[in-house]
């Protein structure tokens, strides 16, 4: 077993700070503060560099592991540096690179100088001050599963956020539909009630899956659509009972209701079992659908409040919620990138849809947002180094 340990593979907490230096003062540890105040009697003065090779190459110097692969070469359009001197030494920068509407914290160091008069944080208030006004939001200043080095994203942050890197050995199950464990029906009777609640008092045909239903619907020669609730219309609604219930199978055909043995005859499709079945589950209170309908609204609320501010568009839902829908120029990767966390996510185009169902419980709803962020982290690319001990910050 190899004896670099990596980790990054459980939901931690990274840090930003806003580019607003009243809020940002405001909500900083006491213990920054005084960095500032103390750092601004040191009197250094910090530049805005173009970033050319000489001036990277000398603050390559002063980085912790001066071969790391990772350190920038040159820098790409709109990407910041920044450089610290200190009676005309330089003694330590920074890298900022765009994401989106915020930036990324890619590199900070300084020297034992520099260090000495708390300039690494000091270079993040400058960089707050100096794009107040800018297309920008705020700095990502990262995570750290390494304990120092993550006291000192906290002290200087303004908010805190979930984040994972890498996909846990053991990944969660994350999916579109609520099914998770077998109901207990033993003593359960029927619910047309339930089911006529359901579907709006219309006629309805419990069918044995969604492909059937698609194939019945079809049969019937008229306008048909396929929903997730039924609504108020004169075609026929075709519902995939396995995205809105707990349930393995089953599919309802919503404006019609069609003899058995019609069903058996015209299609071979007729299931008295299932039929029986999902309608003693109708009458579960799990299966109740304002309950689920509040549930569902709930996890929508929690996205949205999570998802704030990112450089998406999340789509307007209307009374029901099948999913949490957003457009995103990055759709492709991050549908692969959800994958590979164990989350089902759909893609159409540009668009993605998450799941939100009644089954999800906050820390999934955390855990989906974890692997968003830990997706907008440029450091889940970098080469590791595997070199110990690797940045030391003071202050």
């Amino acid at each position: 077993m190899s004896a670099h340990y990596v980790g990054k593979d459980l939901v931690h907490y990274g840090s930003g700070i806003v580019l607003d230096p009243e809020r940002a003062y405001r909500d900083l540890d006491h213990s920054a503060r005084k960095n500032i105040r103390r750092a601004e009697k040191a009197g250094f003065n910090i530049k805005r560099c173009r970033g050319s090779a000489e001036e990277l190459n000398q603050l390559r110097e002063l980085w912790y592991y001066p071969e790391d692969p990772n350190f920038p070469v040159e820098l790409a359009e709109k990407e910041i540096l920044y450089l610290a001197y200190l009676d005309d030494e330089l003694v330590g920068g920074m890298v900022l690179v765009p994401v989106g509407s915020h930036l990324f914290l890619n590199n900070l160091t300084a020297s034992d100088k520099g260090k000495r008069q708390q300039l690494q944080g000091y270079l993040l208030w400058h960089a707050v001050n100096d794009l107040n006004d800018s297309e920008y939001t705020y700095i990502d200043i990262g995570v750290s599963y390494r304990i120092n080095l993550q006291r000192f994203f906290t002290k200087w942050s303004s908010f805190r956020y979930p984040v994972i890197l890498n996909p846990p050995a053991l990944k969660p199950s994350i999916s579109f539909y609520p099914f998770g464990r077998l109901p207990d029906i033993s003593n359960t009777k029927e619910s047309p009630e339930q089911l006529a609640i359901f579907c709006a008092g219309r006629p309805v045909t419990i069918l044995p899956s969604i492909e059937y239903a698609r194939v019945v619907a079809e049969a019937q020669g008229g306008q048909w659509r396929e929903t997730q609730f039924p609504y108020a219309t004169d075609e026929l609604l075709v519902v995939d009972m396995t995205r809105v219930f707990p349930s393995q199978y089953g599919a309802l055909l919503v404006g019609v209701a069609l003899a058995a043995e019609d069903l058996w005859d015209q299609f071979g499709c007729y299931d008295y079992y299932k039929s029986q079945y999902l309608a003693r589950c109708m009458a579960l209170p799990e299966w109740n659908i304002e309950t689920i309908r509040e549930k569902r609204y709930e996890n929508y609320q929690s996205f949205l409040d999570h998802f704030d501010g990112e450089d998406i568009c999340i789509e307007a839902i209307g009374k029901w919620i099948p999913g949490f829908r957003f457009s995103s120029g990055d759709a492709v990767s991050l549908h692969g990138w959800f994958s590979k966390f164990g989350i089902e996510a759909e893609r159409t185009k540009d668009t993605l849809t998450l799941p939100c169902h009644q089954g999800l419980s906050e820390q999934d709803v955390e855990y989906i947002y974890a692997v968003y962020r830990g997706y907008l982290n440029l450091c889940s690319e970098w080469q590791s180094t595997c070199v110990k001990g690797a940045i030391k910050l003071t202050g």
